[in-house]
């Protein structure tokens, strides 16, 4: 096995750091911000995205000489550690708007939205008004029955037609009125019923979005809240890249491309937060992109109204139309500017599928967050949330992007709150690794914790304010390892699910999981933009794929591209397999269910366990020419049992969390493994050093060893003596420690008498443990264990005849201080020596 590679993947470089939002909440220091820079560091943490929050005072403007002076320290101070930066767009959320100043300077950039108004015609006083700052885009009089339009009776006038209707100011305000005449000869000559007839009017107007700012009265539904931008108009755009980039670039600019390597923009919102109910979004002149896709004026109403059964597919027309003009107008400049700064666009659009708009992303990424993907109920594997860590790597992997970036762990807690255990952040971090995620950004560090507003705005703190922050060296070191892992990797997926550019199927995604069969999505955009090639194989970048599933997408719904050329592919040997009944095309295998789907492909499948467990993960990919199989276990049960690979070579176990190499053993001439709950491994396979499969030895001796809690040898300096009895008890039982989150010492005495030696291993088992539990072998560090089942191996060479001294520091979970709750907490046992004996 290569020494090169295993010394890269045992201590990789700063540049696998984990990317934290670091919350700039409260009054800033330069001492402060150096120590936390620091701190950082030590933890292992080599980068930060510098992330404005709300809590900044008001007299620290956001953008102004005092707060882009801390911007500079901060790089500043990074530079000099090595460390790096990603810059964010934004003052807070969502981007685009400057915290409000884009419209400040210019009224005319507030965000806009298209409505529609209907009114009952009379033969008189048709009349109605707009705002002159409103634009009417469109004037029907439809025949409508029961909230549904008659398509042969809609008749239009756009633009105005004079004749028809009279437009005057009045005020601040535009007034429409139908001629009265005209509207008497339209309904009398034509024996018309007029009760059955409305005017409707489609209005573009201002949304009345905001966006959740940094200062005091500037959050969701708050009087200073700021307000949104046009992010379809190209100028209002480039006025928030003036303001906000260019801002930056004049401080900072000289770190560009070296310390600072990313700019992230964050769920930009067309319409922005609490908009005006019953609006889609809307810009100048947007109608036009709506007809280049094909549609006329009146189609606009079935963006409305029920129309000829029309509505699915002008939503469909609409939706492509608005992709493409965000792309244009908000994506594209900014990926732009980026690129001729020397800096990667990053961060993700507002939902959680949104695979088209991240082509003009360098680092593209998604997040997960609102613990919408999470351990329980398949929630990892089921519903749209569950798409989101492919939803960037996948893209990444066509567009031949390097890295791609998911922010985690918001509001990710089990009630929304500080609830987050260590054991559920080391699941969230394997979810996405084992998706092809590598460059992790937990959400977040807080600057400060201070008071209500800070602590608890999308809690928890993830990192210093948190109960384990003093033991974060391993989490930040076993992110790197992830991360080095999937980058400049190549993965080998052969199987392919095909999606819309807003859409990624999940359900035939959940079998494939669950059935170790690797998959990843092609969306129909690289189809459209030519990036595919057809032979044997469907060929996007690196990727050479056998099989693509079409599933939860009517065939008919994809672009005709993208239809093309997969049925050519199908005549070259491709084979393309539709889940589920619909009318048949040629060239389709058309399959009922997904359990026909998995026998169909199952030859595709990366590992083949010895029997199903629904709950491994598997990720092969190729880097420096050997294989590597990240190996997840997202489930609560251990796995045992034997793995079969695609690739056969010399083959090791490598511990992504320990750093350690394992002995691969073998039986029954296939790989065995033992994977407990919240673990990952990789088995490396090298083709070019011949496999040795040594055969696993079953036939050990275990004796096991309990040891007794007695308070009454435990030392005075345990603070545990003072309210604990005869037995081990969580600490909420105790009054005085109900609420109490930290750190609580145990001490313990055991005897190992002459006749128990030699010993070939040894393991300690505490039994029950809330949260984190560290040890203490006589004098000697020797681990730290974060979830279930706590078990630590204990090297041979601490253990003693005559009398040994176990020390086990707890900590539990920070909610219980944090929210005052009285989640279990402390070592409840029972604990053993597990001894195997030579």
């Amino acid at each position: 096995m290569s020494q090169l590679s295993w010394n890269q993947f045992k201590n990789p470089g700063s540049e696998y750091s984990p990317m934290p939002f670091w919350f700039w909440n409260d009054q800033l220091s330069k001492t402060e911000l150096k120590k936390q820079i620091h701190d950082f560091k030590e933890k292992g943490v080599e980068g930060f995205v510098l992330h404005p929050r709300i809590g900044i005072p008001d007299n620290l403007e956001y953008l102004s000489d005092a707060f882009m002076e801390f911007v500079k320290f901060a790089v500043i101070e990074a530079g000099k550690l090595g460390m790096h930066v990603i810059l964010y767009d934004e003052a807070m959320y969502p981007s685009g708007a400057a915290n409000g100043k884009v419209v400040e300077r210019n009224p005319n950039f507030a965000s806009r939205g298209l409505k529609a108004f209907e009114q009952q015609l009379t033969f008189q006083n048709n009349k109605f008004t707009i705002k002159r700052s409103d634009r009417l885009v469109a004037l029907f009089l439809v025949r409508k029955i029961e909230q549904v339009i008659d398509s042969k009776e809609i008749y239009c006038q756009y633009p105005l037609n004079v004749e028809i209707v009279e437009q005057k100011h009045v005020e601040n305000k535009l007034e429409f009125t139908l001629r009265d005449e005209l509207v008497d000869q339209f309904f009398q000559s034509n024996n018309r019923n007029i009760d059955e007839w409305m005017l409707v009017a489609l209005v573009e107007m201002e949304s009345e979005g905001t966006i959740r700012g940094v200062h005091e009265g500037q959050d969701d539904g708050e009087i200073h809240a700021p307000r949104s931008a046009d992010l379809l108009n190209p100028e209002a755009v480039r006025m928030f890249i003036d303001i906000t980039h260019e801002r930056y670039k004049e401080v900072v600019g000289n770190y560009f491309g070296t310390t600072v390597f990313a700019m992230f923009t964050d769920e930009p919102d067309m319409l922005g937060r609490n908009a005006q109910k019953g609006l889609i979004p809307w810009t100048s002149g947007f109608e036009n992109n709506f007809f280049a896709e094909g549609f006329h004026i009146e189609d606009l109403l079935a963006l409305f109204f029920e129309l000829d059964k029309k509505a699915e597919e002008v939503e469909e027309g609409y939706k492509r139309a608005l992709h493409k003009r965000l792309l244009d107008s908000y994506y594209r400049p900014i990926s732009e500017w980026c690129e001729q700064n020397n800096l990667s666009l990053t961060g993700h659009p507002a939902a959680s599928d949104d695979i088209g708009l991240l082509k003009s992303f360098h680092i593209p990424g998604q997040d997960v967050v609102w613990r919408w993907a999470a351990p329980e109920d398949e929630k990892g594997i089921q519903g749209t949330h569950s798409t989101a860590g492919k939803c960037g790597a996948d893209i990444a992997r066509h567009y031949r992007r390097r890295r791609n970036i998911n922010e985690f762990l918001g509001v990710c807690g089990v009630d929304n709150n500080w609830n987050l255990s260590a054991a559920d952040m080391k699941w969230y971090i394997d979810w996405l690794a084992v998706r092809g995620v590598n460059l992790f950004c937990p959400h977040a560090f807080y600057y400060s914790i201070e008071g209500q507003h800070r602590s608890h705005e999308r809690p928890p703190d993830v990192g210093p304010n948190n109960v384990w922050w003093p033991y974060y060296q391993y989490f930040s070191t076993y992110m790197k390892r992830l991360s080095w892992l999937m980058t400049d990797s190549v993965n080998q997926a052969e199987v392919a699910i095909l999606t819309k550019d807003d859409y990624l199927p999940w359900k035939a995604a959940k079998e494939l999981f669950q059935n170790q069969i690797e998959f990843n999505y092609v969306n129909e955009k690289l189809f459209v933009d030519e990036s595919v090639e057809v032979s044997d194989s469907l060929k996007i970048a690196n990727q050479y794929y056998k099989v693509v599933i079409l599933d939860q997408i009517a065939w008919g719904k994809y672009h005709p591209k993208v239809r093309d050329t997969l049925l050519e592919w199908v005549n070259q040997g491709g084979e393309l397999i539709r889940v589920g009944r619909e009318a048949e095309v040629d060239g389709i295998t058309q399959l009922d269910h997904s359990a026909e789907m998995i026998e169909h492909i199952k030859r595709y499948q990366t590992v083949q366990l010895d029997e199903y467990y629904p709950d491994i993960r598997v990720s092969l990919v190729e880097k420096q020419g050997i294989y590597f199989y990240l190996i997840v276990n997202e489930g609560e049960e251990q796995f045992k049992g034997t793995v079969g690979l695609k690739e056969e070579g010399g083959t090791a176990i490598w511990d992504p969390w320990t750093g350690k190499q394992k002995e691969a053993y073998f039986q029954n001439e296939q790989l065995y493994l033992e994977l407990e709950r919240r673990s990952s491994l990789i088995i490396a396979v090298d083709p070019n050093i011949s496999i040795v499969k040594k055969a696993l030895d079953r036939e050990t001796r275990l004796s096991s060893l309990s040891i007794k809690w007695d308070p009454e040898k435990t030392p005075k300096k345990s603070n545990y003596l003072q309210w604990s009895k005869d037995k081990l008890v969580s600490w909420t039982t105790v009054d005085k420690l109900r609420h109490y989150s930290g750190t609580i010492s145990y001490y313990f005495e055991f005897d190992l008498k002459k006749d128990i030696f030699p010993i070939a291993d040894a393991i300690l088992d505490l039994g029950e443990v809330y949260e984190i539990a560290e040890i203490i072998f006589n004098d000697h560090f020797t681990d730290v264990q974060f979830w279930a089942p706590y078990q630590m191996s204990i090297p041979i060479h601490a253990l003693k005849e005559g009398t040994n001294q176990l020390e086990v520091r707890v900590t539990n979970n920070s909610a219980n201080q944090m929210d005052q709750l009285a989640l279990p907490s402390g070592l409840l046992g029972p604990i053993q020596l597990i001894i195997e004996h030579t």
